[in-house]
Order: structure tokens, then sequence, then C-alpha cells
């Protein structure tokens, strides 16, 4: 039938039951029947089956778990040739943040100023705030607005270069 020596050999490389019975010339049913007789637990391979990163050969859950990242993240960086061990590319918004925002936005102080601030932009720390900050919604509803004029807009729209269009808006 087969020889043992040539099966636990195949079994070593790391391929598939079902390309390990091609090149024995039998069926996979055939080759599985085998593995139970000399009790040699060859497990089946998962969707994408072995990559090899950093010299070791695993699946792409094992490497995610060993690199401490998403399978997603390895995939990802995997097709765009990216390093699979640079750090995350956006830095989740913190408690200590998500705190202080919110404390500014309870003393009046308005969303844009208290964006700069903590130094990231309005709507990551609106999101984030509400997502991480129970307080955060009726801290806002109760805090003061203040509304920046036409003339703040503009002049802010001006210094990042993104105000070409508003003068005309403005008048309105």
């Amino acid at each position: 039938m087969f020889d043992e020596q040539q099966v636990r050999a195949l079994h070593l490389t790391g391929i598939s039951r079902t390309k390990a019975a091609q090149i024995l010339g039998t069926h996979k049913y055939h080759l599985e029947k085998y593995l139970k007789v000399i009790k040699l637990d060859w497990k089946p391979r998962v969707r994408g089956g072995s990559y090899v990163i950093d010299g070791v050969k695993d699946t792409l859950a094992r490497h995610a778990q060993r690199l401490g990242v998403t399978v997603a993240t390895i995939r990802w960086r995997l097709e765009r040739q990216q390093p699979l061990t640079a750090p995350a590319a956006i830095n989740p918004v913190s408690q200590v943040e998500a705190i202080t925002f919110t404390a500014l936005r309870k003393v009046g102080v308005p969303a844009w100023n208290a964006a700069v601030i903590v130094g990231r932009p309005y709507g990551t720390l609106n999101i984030a705030a509400r997502r991480l900050r129970p307080d955060y919604l009726t801290a806002t509803a109760s805090a003061p607005r203040i509304r920046r004029s036409p003339k703040e807009i503009a002049e802010h729209l001006a210094l990042t270069g993104k105000g070409q269009g508003f003068q005309a808006f403005s008048q309105y």
C-alpha cells in the first residue's frame, strides 16, 4: 500500500492531505484511512494555507496572534508588501483623551477648540467620546453653545486653503 516513511515525510513538509494523496497516486479517502491506522494526526489545512513570515511557517490566524494584529491587517499588509510588524497606522483615541475632551466640553469650551487642545480632529473625538464616555451626551447637551462667526470660519478656511468658495456662500 503506502510506505509509512514516505507518508510521514510528506506530513512534515506541511502540504495538504489532498496534495499528498496526489503525490502518492491515490485518493484522499484512502490516505485518511491509512493515517488512522498509523495514528498520524494530520490536521486539515485552513483556508489560505500556510505562510512563511519571519522564518515561521504557520496559518495567518496564528501569525496574527503571534504578531498581535488581526488577520485582516496581515492580509492587507501582504497585498501591499508592507512590513508586517509595523505599528498601526491609526492610533485609537485613548480614554484620557476622551475624558479631557468631555471635561473641556462640560466647561463650555467650543468643540473645535477642545479638539485643538486635545490634538485630534473633532469628528474623531466626538465619535470616540460618545463610545467611551457615557456622560458625553449629557455634558454636551448642557454645555453653552459658542458658534463661530462667518468671519472666523472664513479665516480658518483661508488658513487651511479650503476657503475658495466660502466667500460667496457667506454673503447669504
